[in-house]
């Protein structure tokens, strides 16, 4: 969900959701920090490990020059001042730069056989036969005792909390009988509302005190500023940094599923900070990954995952089956799609709702990914469900987890009979 202010712009970590609704506190200093890593050539994103280039190697002559060209364009970078000082493009090669204002370069050979436009959409794929097809089931965010701290909570009056976690895990859960009637194989990547990851954010201490150092300079040592910036970092680190980074541990090298499909809930901005009312708006749209800028192709492992992913062709099936769903969620919901405004997401296809961005969990899961974003959660036709929800649990059978499966039972058949 998005309740509060959208981060994702001004952090290269990627994940998006339901944040705070509000100002949020210190965030000069976080758009600060960002700024100032970059200009120092920060290799890596935080927490990631360099990139080993020659893992390129097995698609050496897989892809046409022209194909290469197209999925960068439509999907992975549309603007070319975004990607021309980090991609090369030649005749017969890409070059990739290894590393920032540095001469080293990685040479990915062309296929030598140009194919016309109309073939891109054969490249390869997944069989969308549902049966026998692994799907890891990826419960957004924490939930339960975490979700303050993840700033994926909010309450109005003497209301319950609302916890997009929690709602997210529910959704997942219902999902999976339903999904083994249909022969697929569904993995929940988490089961309770606690981390995957075994960290917590005291282990990121001395990250978050050089990371303190860095933005506050000559204001280090006001001690009060310092230590909040501190906590809300090692914070930061290990809900929305770490724990995707142990999830995608767990997707790639021990699920390793076919494609995930990620569950969220969306929020709005509060009218007004200070009086909390609920909001008109309630929409949905689909995410797949893609739209780098040209800030985050500045780290070697984002490079690396674009280039990866474009090779893979995992963009075509995310979109089709994106499409698929924002079509199941129009006709299931009555909602209407929601279009971002901003450069950082990039509208993909002709179907409404469904948009690229470059987010963490998206862009390093090793599959094709789908990120689901239906439901403003503090709007005046939700939040009364969520509540709803909250008091019934599995008793609400009508109610809104049930509508959010069914539209993605409904998206997930109709992809598969294509």
């Amino acid at each position: 969900m998005r309740i509060f202010m959208n981060l994702r712009i001004f952090f290269s970590y990627g994940l998006t959701r339901f944040m705070l609704v509000g100002v949020y506190r210190n965030l000069i200093y976080l758009l600060l920090g960002f700024i100032f890593s970059f200009c120092l050539n920060a290799k890596t994103t935080s927490l990631a490990e360099d990139p080993q280039w020659s893992d390129l190697d097995i698609f050496q002559e897989s892809i046409t020059r022209g194909e290469f060209i197209h999925f960068l364009d439509t999907v992975y970078c549309p603007r070319p001042e975004w990607w021309s000082a980090w991609i090369n493009i030649k005749e017969d090669k890409a070059s990739i730069r290894k590393f920032p204002q540095q001469d080293d370069w990685y040479d990915l050979y062309f296929k030598k056989d140009e194919k016309t436009p109309s073939s891109f959409t054969k490249a390869k794929s997944i069989s969308k036969n549902l049966r026998g097809l692994t799907i890891a089931l990826d419960p957004g965010h924490i939930g339960g005792a975490w979700s303050a701290m993840e700033k994926r909570h909010f309450s109005l009056n003497d209301d319950q909390p609302v916890k997009e976690g929690d709602l997210a895990l529910a959704v997942a859960k219902n999902l999976v009988p339903a999904l083994k009637e249909l022969g697929a194989i569904p993995v929940l990547v988490r089961k309770k509302a606690e981390p995957v990851t075994q960290n917590r954010p005291q282990h990121f201490r001395e990250d978050a005190v050089e990371w303190a150092k860095t933005v506050l300079g000559e204001d280090y040592n006001n001690t009060e500023k310092k230590n909040i910036l501190i906590r809300e970092r090692r914070e930061l680190l290990f809900y929305r940094v770490d724990e995707i980074r142990a999830r995608a541990n767990l997707i790639n090298h021990s699920i390793k599923p076919d494609l995930v499909i990620s569950i969220h809930f969306n929020a709005a901005p509060w009218p007004d900070a200070e009086k909390r009312e609920l909001v008109g708006r309630n929409d949905h749209h689909i995410l797949v990954n893609g739209c780098y800028m040209g800030g985050e192709l500045a780290y070697d492992d984002q490079r690396f995952e674009l280039i990866w992913r474009l090779l893979n062709r995992w963009s075509v099936m995310e979109q089709h089956l994106a499409e698929a769903l924002s079509h199941s969620f129009s006709q299931v919901t009555g909602m209407p799609t929601f279009s971002y405004k901003g450069p950082n997401a990039l509208k993909i296809g002709e179907v409404p709702g469904v948009w690229a961005r470059n987010l963490l969990a998206n862009r390093i899961y090793r599959c094709p990914v789908v990120f689901l974003e239906p439901y403003v959660a503090n709007s005046q036709a939700i939040y009364p469900r969520v509540q709803k929800w909250i008091k019934e649990g599995e008793g609400d059978a009508f109610g809104l987890v049930s509508e959010y499966t069914e539209a993605v039972l409904m998206g997930l058949q109709n992809w598969a009979a294509e």
